[in-house]
């Protein structure tokens, strides 16, 4: 891709906690870019991805869930998703199409009117429901919000969402930008963060909070043209390192593999992957700084 400027499209994806944010995220991109766990919230930052059709760029952001209620713990995610209205053009609002929730639709579709922003409804999951509870279901929605566009679509089954790339492409906000990837990069340095987190939650599961930090020490590529990575876990008790390092370290060598085996199927490069362990005190400031980190795998 030149650096000359081409069309561009900024598409926010927003929802509540668990309706297929991420799932949509990845079945646009065709890559693992937002880590999708069977816990809630854990899109912590936000990622974006590019699809680039011919002269045309649409940047898609992936943020954490719509949260209705101001908790102190999520009060970081809940200005990151206020916040994306004034970054985007359009916002694709996901719903599971599954639940009886026409008046929160109308809620959240409300309060991001008043941004002036375009709106787009996705009834996400139709693939769980029957032919006539299907369209039951659709009806009800376009009925209460007449004047908004709504897709049904199905994230996980890639059903619909072809359609919804070609609206996107049509769509009259474009505007001359420069490219938002160089040539040779198809992702934010996010991703490589974000990826050891998925696997940590998917062996830990239960035992520890979601909201672990992970930080991107160093990363650099070797004469080999393989990839070497360090990256930190951090945690806020010391309680959590047995747990996350596992008997005879069995978890963390499950993280490990399972991490690296994803970083290169997605990047097609192999990778050397360093896991590293600093506490955090007082939930902020770092215990052990910089050189007594524990190494893990």
């Amino acid at each position: 891709m030149s650096n000359n400027k081409i069309k561009t499209l900024k598409v926010g994806i927003l929802g509540e906690p668990n309706t297929g944010k991420s799932t949509l995220f990845n079945t646009l991109m065709k890559k693992k870019y937002s880590i999708v766990t069977r816990k809630a919230q854990t899109t912590i930052k936000k990622n974006s991805a590019v699809l680039v059709k011919k002269n045309k760029q649409i940047i898609f952001t992936d943020t954490p869930g719509v949260i209705t209620h101001k908790k102190n713990i999520n009060r970081g995610m809940y200005k990151e998703a206020s916040n994306v209205a004034f970054e985007v053009d359009v916002i694709l609002l996901l719903f599971n199409i599954k639940k009886d929730n026409i008046e929160k639709i109308r809620e959240i579709a409300k309060f991001y009117d008043k941004h002036e922003v375009e709106v787009i409804i996705l009834l996400n999951k139709i693939d769980l429901l029957n032919t006539e509870t299907f369209y039951k279901k659709v009806s009800l929605v376009k009925s209460e919000l007449e004047n908004k566009i709504l897709f049904s679509i199905s994230g996980k089954k890639n059903i619909g969402v072809d359609q919804l790339i070609n609206y996107l492409n049509k769509n009259k906000n474009f505007i001359n930008e420069k490219p938002f990837f160089q040539k040779d990069l198809s992702t934010d340095v996010n991703y490589l963060t974000e990826i050891v987190r998925e696997k940590v939650l998917e062996n830990i599961h239960d035992e520890i909070p979601f909201n672990l930090k992970f930080t991107l020490d160093k990363a650099h590529t070797n004469k080999d043209k393989s990839v070497t990575v360090h990256i930190t876990i951090h945690i806020k008790k010391l309680s959590y390192k047995p747990i996350i390092i596992g008997k005879k370290g069995e978890n963390i060598k499950k993280i490990s593999i399972s991490a690296r085996k994803d970083l290169e199927e997605t990047l097609n490069k192999k990778f050397h992957l360093f896991l590293y362990l600093k506490t955090l005190k007082n939930n902020s400031k770092m215990q052990n700084k910089g050189k007594n980190n524990d190494y893990l795998g």
